[in-house]
């Protein structure tokens, strides 16, 4: 909750750059620990394209334990 009410009360430039700072933290970070493995490098891309293709294809199945269609 504090978190929520101090992002919002910045301007939208200031949000602007925590979430570009945020997106240049996390690829800086990523890159350093690939360094030290590159198969990170590939390994996270292909694991976010999976479950992405997997989330595709099974978008509208209802779920086994949905009571709602009955």
């Amino acid at each position: 909750m504090m978190f929520r009410d101090l992002y919002s009360n910045l301007t939208a430039r200031e949000q602007r750059a925590l979430r570009w700072s945020a997106a240049a933290t996390a690829a800086v970070l990523w890159l350093t620990t690939a360094w030290a493995d590159p198969w990170l490098l590939l390994g996270v891309p292909v694991v976010a394209a999976a479950f992405f293709v997997y989330r595709a294809k099974y978008r509208n199945e209802p779920d086994d334990d949905d009571f709602d269609l009955y």
